[in-house]
């Protein structure tokens, strides 16, 4: 049984969680909210609330909450996705059942994210938890606080959250799978977050789908972090508070800040709509996310530099989205949360009515950029700099509006800018979150290629003792140049030997390293090579590196791929090659590039 995300968020959208809890428990008003005993622990005090107007239900005592599916699927002692079904019919809310083959496993993720974050949030209230409860006060967040938004700690050792949840019967293979863990390449497993606190990444529908860390190091460049990409959260997805995604439905507006903080000090100052992309620029496919709730944001990044170009890029995003976007100035604060710390929930709203529609600001931040516009030249450049916006606005009345209106500022005459800004003005593609981050990934493995290029002057001879470097220290991917053709002789006999006899032997790497480096001072053909003193010099160099170089590797692969494709006449056997070749593109781990060599290995057998 599985359920698709828009049935949850429909059921959440027809159920009130007032409702829900009140057919279970018995709860009395108090203000706009209720309260009752908590159904999860004893207590002759009430201390369990339910807030409509936020629709969570929350214990101040034993610290259990959530939404209405949650809360029902606690208190009836079942799945969520039978809570999904059973709330359904209970309140005549018409969902499609899907007979899902992840079902199973979506399910368990979802019992060890909460296991996890449930071990996060004991560790800060430990003896190891010091630091962070005192970096947390100094935020403004009490102990109260902390538990309400369920923040955590991940102390400074290498394998807790690792032991307790092997301790629980899960598998190394599901723990990666989600990136609470993760491997060296000598296979030494080690937790994702350590020395960091932990801030809880919920789905729409009130999911734990990650974790975000800030570190307590004052020397670690990474000051936050978060979870990989795994099968329940993309990154570029998905968006920090949207669990509250039906406060910003019913306000019909978000208010989008720049870090978590941030968010938690707007909520704790009852600005719930507040929410914050997770550490990386604005993407197209969050836009897309919160559009399904508003069509109103308020921009309310950091005022620093990097800030007000984070500003620029998202309301280029958002205008292409057709999103009323305004613009957030609190000057005299470095964020949002500085600011409201400093002034408040009061002076937040003064500056909330003073914020400027985008078109508006936008043209007052590029007015700064130059002296005086009155110049014909200067005046040009200025009008060339809104043509990313107009590329992005997406609605043909809004367009017209703006041209008016930056015509009236600059004195040019409305047709001239219309040609200009829009006409011969061709939209820029934006690249989804996916697109983009293979693009880096693309362009960090090229500068290292290159580097190593530079510095070793990489030829045959020197992939082929790459090759060699890499079987002495991982044998296990030896099979990856099992077929390959060593066009030095030398390097092929060093090859054959280490394959034949040395990996027999079941030697650690410094006595592999040494049964390698006598091979070569005992063979004559070595000896007697001009090049003997370079080639020990450069093999027992490579040997001393920690890492693969697996942009090598797979210049490797693609050499004799290329070298494949040039002999063979065999148009299916090019279009395998092809497809290797473009799967070997994206890959960026050993272990990936290993399992894709082991599906194509028959292609190097020709």
């Amino acid at each position: 049984m599985y359920f698709k995300q828009e049935d949850i968020e429909k059921l959440l959208d027809n159920i009130r969680i007032e409702k829900v809890v009140g057919d279970l428990i018995s709860l009395k008003k108090t203000g706009s909210n209720y309260k009752g005993l908590c159904p999860f622990h004893d207590e002759t005090t009430p201390s369990f609330m339910v807030s409509p107007n936020k629709q969570i239900c929350k214990c101040f005592s034993c610290n259990t909450g959530g939404n209405a599916i949650s809360f029902y699927s606690k208190y009836m002692n079942i799945s969520f996705m039978e809570a999904v079904k059973e709330l359904g019919k209970k309140y005549n809310v018409q969902l499609t059942e899907i007979n899902g083959e992840n079902e199973e496993k979506l399910e368990k993720y979802n019992i060890i994210m909460n296991e996890s974050l449930e071990f996060y949030k004991k560790q800060i209230f430990e003896a190891s938890g010091k630091e962070a409860l005192k970096y947390l006060s100094e935020r403004g967040l009490d102990t109260n606080l902390i538990k309400e938004y369920q923040l955590g700690y991940a102390n400074s050792k290498w394998n807790e959250l690792h032991n307790f949840l092997i301790n629980k019967g899960y598998d190394n293979d599901t723990l990666l799978e989600l990136g609470l863990i993760k491997k060296n390449e000598e296979g030494n497993i080690y937790d994702a977050f350590r020395n960091r606190i932990i801030y809880p990444i919920f789905s729409v529908s009130g999911r734990v789908i990650a974790f975000g860390g800030r570190t307590l190091e004052k020397d670690n460049p990474m000051k936050y972090v978060n979870s990989q990409d795994t099968p329940i959260f993309k990154k570029g997805h998905s968006i920090y508070g949207i669990e509250k995604s039906k406060i910003i439905r019913d306000k019909n507006y978000a208010i989008l800040m720049e870090g978590y903080m941030d968010v938690i000090t707007a909520n704790i100052n009852e600005l719930d709509t507040a929410v914050a992309p997770l550490g990386t620029a604005f993407t197209k496919e969050q836009a897309k996310l919160l559009k399904r709730y508003t069509s109103n944001v308020l921009l309310c990044f950091d005022m620093d530099k990097a800030g007000i170009t984070a500003t620029e890029k998202a309301s280029y995003i958002l205008k292409s989205e057709n999103f009323k976007v305004k613009v957030i100035n609190f000057a005299g604060s470095k964020d949002p949360d500085d600011f409201l710390r400093k002034y408040g929930k009061e002076e937040f709203l003064k500056a909330v009515k003073n914020s400027k529609e985008i078109f508006d600001y936008l043209y007052d931040t590029y007015k700064k950029e130059y002296e005086n516009i009155d110049d014909m030249f200067t005046k040009q450049n200025f009008i060339n700099r809104f043509k990313e916006f107009f590329q992005n606005v997406s609605d043909d009345l809004e367009k017209e509006m703006y041209l008016q209106n930056l015509s009236e500022k600059v004195n040019v005459e409305f047709e001239t800018l219309k040609t200009t800004l829009v006409t011969d003005n061709v939209k820029k593609k934006y690249k989804t979150w996916e697109e983009k981050k293979l693009e880096e990934e693309e362009k960090l493995e090229k500068e290292r290629v290159l580097k190593k290029i530079e510095t070793k002057n990489i030829t045959n001879e020197n992939l082929e003792m790459e090759i060699i470097n890499l079987v002495i220290k991982f044998p296990k991917y030896i099979r990856l140049f099992e077929y390959y053709s060593f066009e030095n002789n030398l390097l092929n006999d060093l090859f054959n030997y280490f394959k034949n006899e040395v990996l027999e032997k079941k030697l650690d790497v410094n006595l592999r390293c040494k049964e390698i480096y006598n091979y070569i001072n005992n063979n004559i053909d070595f000896v007697d090579n001009l090049k003997n003193d370079i080639f020990a010099r450069l093999i027992m160099d490579m040997i001393s590196e920690d890492n693969i170089n697996i942009g090598v590797i797979k210049d490797i692969l693609r050499k004799e791929l290329k070298k494949l494709s040039k002999e063979t006449e065999d148009l299916n056997l090019k279009k395998d090659i092809k497809q290797f070749e473009m799967k070997l593109q994206r890959l960026r781990k050993i272990e990936s590039i290993t399992e894709l060599y082991d599906n194509f290995s028959y292609l190097l057998k020709k």
